[in-house]
């Protein structure tokens, strides 16, 4: 093990490759560098190899996009009826999905004390593995939010922006903040391959990038903990490659 050697380990996934499909190939990928890691960290090998192994992409989706364009965002923000209780408070999840690129989990459990009105500042705390965050709050956003607590008032003891409006007024679960979006997105009329919550993070991810936000900036805001998860939106912006490149 001590001189295991990183063309070693390319070359075992270059020979996987010619009969294994890419989401065998993936599981292997991620399975060698773990097992690199813990080489490193338990003195069996000199270095940490698992930098070596590349990336395995997955077969692209034809025809369906992985981000919305400005278009379809705005389509879709456009569909909500806002007259109605549930349009009010779907309305302000969605732009938090939108505008700020918040997991799902992140914005079910989003409470007013995460909230800092006067600065027009959102404070997310740490959860697993992740770390704190202090991101803006854009005047649509936060519009749509008091808009939502004027007309349902957190009740009940609780804290939580988004409940159910019925019952015992349960605060919204990830899930039924993921449901919430798919339903969204088809009564609009988008398909995308993937559609949910989610789909609205790599929106604002690809938009920035986009625009020419550097990427270390793109994944502050995501909450990425390693710049690697925000590189695979590099793809999106080809003059910003080219300048790499150069």
């Amino acid at each position: 093990l001590q001189a295991l050697r990183p063309e070693v380990l390319l070359e075992h996934i270059l020979e996987r490759s010619r009969q294994d499909a890419p989401p065998r190939l993936q599981q292997l990928a991620a399975g060698l560098r773990a097992f690199c890691r813990f080489l490193c960290v338990t003195g069996r090998s000199r270095a940490d190899l698992s930098s070596a192994i590349p990336r395995i992409g997955s077969p692209r989706r034809s025809g369906l996009p992985d981000y919305l364009l400005p278009e379809e965002l705005k389509q879709l923000l456009d569909s909500i009826d806002t007259r109605r209780p549930t349009g009010l408070r779907n309305y302000a999840i969605l732009l938090c999905l939108a505008r700020l690129g918040l997991r799902a989990g992140e914005v079910a459990h989003l409470t007013l004390d995460h909230m800092d009105w006067r600065a027009g500042v959102v404070r997310l705390s740490a959860g697993k593995g992740r770390r704190e965050r202090e991101l803006p709050l854009p005047k649509d956003l936060g519009q749509a939010l008091a808009n939502h607590l004027r007309r349902h008032p957190t009740g009940n003891g609780s804290r939580h922006l988004f409940c159910a409006l019925r019952g015992d007024r349960a605060a919204l679960s990830p899930a039924a903040i993921s449901m919430l979006s798919r339903r969204a997105l088809q009564a609009a009329g988008i398909g995308a391959a993937r559609p949910g919550a989610h789909l609205l993070r790599r929106t604002v991810a690809s938009h920035l990038v986009l625009q020419g936000v550097p990427l270390k900036a793109v994944a502050d805001l995501l909450g990425h903990r390693s710049l690697n998860t925000t590189r695979i939106y590099a793809h999106v912006n080809h003059a910003m490659l080219l300048e790499a490149a150069r």
